[in-house]
């Protein structure tokens, strides 16, 4: 709630619109501490996760 607010009063102070920075966010900006974060919830729910790189064909 206190991010809310704070977001709210600096939108209004500065006179601008709201910018949603997507669901992907903070993935694209740190992809290293997200899969940290994956792993550490799938640990917690006894799962095992292997991240291995997608490979295309053109």
């Amino acid at each position: 709630m206190y991010k809310l607010a704070i977001a709210s009063w600096h939108a209004l102070h500065d006179r601008t619109t709201y910018h949603d920075l997507g669901a992907g966010h903070f993935t694209q900006r740190d992809p290293e501490r997200a899969m940290r974060r994956m792993t550490k919830e799938a640990n917690s729910l006894r799962l095992t996760v292997r991240f291995a790189p997608i490979t295309t064909t053109a």
